[in-house]
């Protein structure tokens, strides 16, 4: 069964919801499967979210007095099996956090169903998502060099210190189709969205990106670049690094240094 707790309306946290009752997690209302201990963890660590859990307390919650096993070992099974679930990284975590030396805890980054958004915490002041770059060109290619704007502008703002950036595989499945970006931002419990769009003239890339404040939906930062692709790849990697170097003054952080810049090739040329 599920850890204790008061109440027995599902968690929701980004866009994942945990039924405390059936230990069940769902993203976007699709069920994800977890193994019992993994099921258990997330259900005990949402009991108090931000409250830090020792190892030696998930042995006791895990696991019966008589079971024998290498707990070490299942508990970093578990948590391994968790953030896979979540899309969550331990060097960049949004929802699991290793605290060294004394165990675990779940970032407080969260709301009951039903309810409506609020912060709940600094580390949700300075946060941002990259939606999966559009394009509606049949080109071949086209996707290829969307999904590679996209996950190379979210690595290259993961590099940016006290800024937490959703993982690729966590926004990968999201679109815009049924929903404004201030809406899905809400979704996901960040403060700030970025979204883009691509065009394609013969082998010309036209790119549209902007910063969404989803507080209000204000556009913050906005810009349309230009880029001939010879080599999608090349492209690609320009782009983004084009995209990086005028979106990070921009956002919503404390500290916008980033850890390593970058490598950039040609600046792509901002239309007139």
């Amino acid at each position: 069964m599920c850890a204790a707790s008061k109440t027995t309306t599902p968690v929701r946290f980004g866009i994942y919801e945990f039924d405390t009752r059936r230990c069940e997690l769902r993203k976007q209302g699709l069920r994800i499967r977890l193994r019992h201990q993994a099921s258990q963890l997330l259900s005990f660590l949402l009991k108090a979210p931000g409250r830090i859990r020792t190892r030696e307390e998930l042995r006791h919650q895990l696991w019966p007095a008589t079971t024998f096993v290498n707990f070490d070992h299942s508990i970093n099974k578990a948590v391994h099996e968790l953030r896979e679930a979540l899309g969550d990284w331990a060097t960049n975590p949004r929802f699991i956090e290793t605290v060294v030396g004394q165990g675990y805890r779940f970032i407080p980054v969260v709301r009951r169903s039903g309810s409506e958004w609020e912060p709940t915490g600094d580390r949700k002041i300075r946060s941002v998502a990259v939606l999966p770059f559009t394009s509606a060109a049949t080109e071949a290619g086209a996707a290829f060099v969307s999904g590679q704007i996209t996950s190379r502008v979210i690595d290259g703002l993961s590099k940016i210190s006290a800024l937490r950036v959703l993982a690729y595989s966590t926004v990968r499945d999201v679109t815009l189709q049924n929903a404004t970006p201030q809406q899905i931002g809400k979704q996901l419990g960040v403060r700030q969205v970025v979204i883009g769009e691509l065009y394609w003239q013969s082998d010309d890339l036209l790119v549209h990106a902007e910063l969404i404040d989803v507080a209000d939906g204000t556009q913050i930062w906005g810009a349309q670049l230009h880029q001939k692709c010879e080599s999608l790849i090349e492209c690609a990697a320009d782009l983004a690094g084009e995209i990086l170097r005028q979106l990070q003054p921009n956002l919503d952080s404390r500290e916008t240094t980033p850890r390593a810049r970058p490598r950039a090739r040609s600046s792509p040329r901002p239309l007139a």
